[in-house]
């Protein structure tokens, strides 16, 4: 979502909570994406060397190995960066009325599962042509295959749909959580407030009161990707979504605190209001 220039020169600064430190860049994910390089390099050039000798079944090892690298070296950068853009809003239909949906982060989901469909071809193929070219079935294959086949169950939940992008969805009713492996759904009525945690990472956890009408379920039996509280409570992780989280943080916070102003939630009214920064309550 972007506004006009005009529209971002009027839009009201965001006051960041206090229990979130300032963003950085952490100092062990640069280090590991460091490393990341270093092994894309030493690959290539061991491809290339095995190339020359004409191994090709090593070369494409190597190929796979470096190209595996260098997603989880991508991901690592997409998925820990502190500064982050625009929100992906949209209007969809959720249960017969209009709902403002905001999208969980295509890069981070995408590269996750780039980067799984590689690990598994890359241990499954080796597992492979190694019981074909050696006699019985080494123990190195084994493992290989221990490690490939919850790489290629993961892909296939994916297909199947176990395991999405995500998404918020608000409506004028409640909000529904739509995780990597879990759905969450609380009614505003049921929402007793709007926090910001820190856990290395900024988290807003939407609080539903003691008796609240609190609908969970998991989406995959296989994989657990995302934290199911036993309290009524919806988390969203930051590190999820492309969205500056302090500007999901006090939009969530103004819809909880305005029950006059959700009924513009699944309009361009909402929309309009974020690109705004008009997200204090009315004086």
């Amino acid at each position: 979502m972007h506004g006009t220039d005009e529209d971002e020169s009027d839009a009201v600064p965001l006051i960041r909570p206090e229990e979130w430190p300032p963003p950085k860049f952490s100092a062990r994910v640069a280090a590991a994406i460091a490393l990341a390089g270093v092994v894309i390099l030493v690959s290539l050039w061991r491809a290339w060397d095995a190339g020359q000798a004409g191994a090709w079944a090593v070369t494409r090892f190597f190929l796979i190995l470096s190209g595996l690298m260098a997603l989880t070296a991508l991901f690592g950068y997409v998925y820990w960066r502190p500064r982050r853009g625009d929100p992906e809003i949209r209007f969809v239909e959720s249960r017969g009325r209009g709902a403002t949906e905001i999208r969980a982060s295509g890069a981070v989901f995408h590269l996750m599962g780039a980067m799984t469909t590689s690990a598994a071809l890359l241990s499954l193929g080796a597992a492979v042509e190694i019981v074909l070219f050696d006699d019985g079935v080494p123990w190195v294959s084994v493992l290989l295959a221990a490690f490939g086949l919850p790489c290629a169950a993961f892909v296939a939940e994916v297909l199947r749909g176990g395991i999405r992008r995500g998404a918020l969805l608000l409506t004028p009713d409640g909000i529904r959580q739509r995780g990597w492996t879990i759905e969450s759904y609380l009614p505003w009525v049921s929402v007793a407030g709007v926090h910001a945690v820190h856990h290395g990472f900024p988290e807003i956890w939407v609080l539903g009161t003691p008796a609240a009408a609190w609908a969970r379920r998991r989406t995959s039996r296989l994989f657990r990707l995302d934290r199911l509280p036993r309290e009524p409570v919806i988390e969203v992780d930051s590190r999820k979504f492309d969205g500056d989280p302090v500007l999901l943080y006090r939009m969530l916070d103004f819809y909880a605190r305005n029950p006059q102003a959700r009924a513009e939630l699944g309009s361009a009214a909402a929309a309009e209001r974020v690109d705004r920064g008009d997200l204090s309550d009315p004086a």
